[in-house]
């Protein structure tokens, strides 16, 4: 029976020897990601636990397509009213059309991507089922909306900028963002930006003229951007207006996207998005 349990003791201390052996080293896969050279992937030891703790790589959530449906990885600004009942269920504007409801605000198919899209028009979230996550437990029918009054904005976790472009699809009425407005920046405005230290530095107007929708595909060239953590904000900054927006997106050189799951983690202690060749340099 001794020697049982010492067998079962030595093998127990072998597995944690290799798990921690297993978290000294990096994945170099992993480090590719952020576009280091060859050499500057060579795993690296870790050697005190602080350390260790803080590269290991954990998942985080982030919809940059609502198709979670909810806003997981965004944050509402305090007081907002424009986007609490988001993310919009299906074509919405549609669904308005078939049930005889004249909307000149948006009628238009809203064409997104999947079967969830942000809106601060709309209001419908699914189908009512208390015990379903996508119904909300509210009494919402397809076509329902709450109109342009609503004032608000929806703020992307913090990211790295790793692509040479990002697409995204916007709609809503077009107030373009004017970063010297008279009134203070953005005044009025119905639009996405994407932000670095706070500051607008690629914006896309929500629609064009008075076609609010369909969603159309914009693509900012963020090349000479990368490195930089930015995050992506949607803004209905007029309460005579709205703003839509669905699947945002990084892209490569060639046009093939980045897969958000692979590029964010965390960091242990602050709960940073970052990428893993952000973790890997312990920058």
């Amino acid at each position: 029976m001794k020697q049982i349990v010492a067998n079962v003791g030595v093998a127990t201390f072998a597995g944690l020897g290799l798990a921690v052996l297993c978290l000294m080293l990096f994945n170099p896969g992993l480090s590719r990601l952020s576009g280091e050279s060859e050499a500057g992937v060579t795993p690296t030891p870790v050697f005190y636990l602080p350390t260790l703790i803080n590269v290991a790589p954990l998942g985080v959530i982030f919809t940059h397509d609502f198709e979670t449906g909810d806003l997981a990885g965004w944050t509402l600004r305090d007081r907002d009213t424009a986007f609490p009942n988001q993310p919009t269920f299906g074509d919405n504007s549609t669904a308005r059309k078939e049930r005889g409801i004249v909307e000149p605000r948006a009628a238009n198919p809203s064409k997104h991507e999947g079967d969830w899209w942000a809106s601060s028009f709309e209001k419908y979230q699914g189908v009512n089922d208390p015990f379903l996550k996508t119904g909300k437990g509210r009494a919402q029918e397809p076509g329902d909306f709450q109109g342009s009054a609503r004032q608000g904005s929806i703020r992307s976790i913090e990211f790295e900028i790793v692509g040479d472009a990002i697409d995204l699809l916007v709609g809503g009425n077009e107030r373009p963002w004017n970063p010297i407005d008279p009134q203070g920046p953005g005044f009025g405005a119905t639009a996405v930006n994407l932000e670095i230290d706070g500051e607008m530095v690629m914006t896309a107007a929500g629609g064009i003229g008075n076609q609010t929708l369909p969603l159309r595909r914009v693509q900012w060239d963020v090349s000479k951007l990368k490195g930089r953590m930015a995050t992506v904000v949607v803004y209905d900054k007029d309460s005579g207006g709205w703003t839509a927006f669905d699947d945002v997106n990084q892209l490569k050189k060639g046009g093939e996207e980045f897969d958000w799951n692979q590029l964010l983690a965390v960091d242990a202690f602050g709960k940073l998005p970052t990428t893993f060749g952000r973790i890997k340099s312990r920058r």
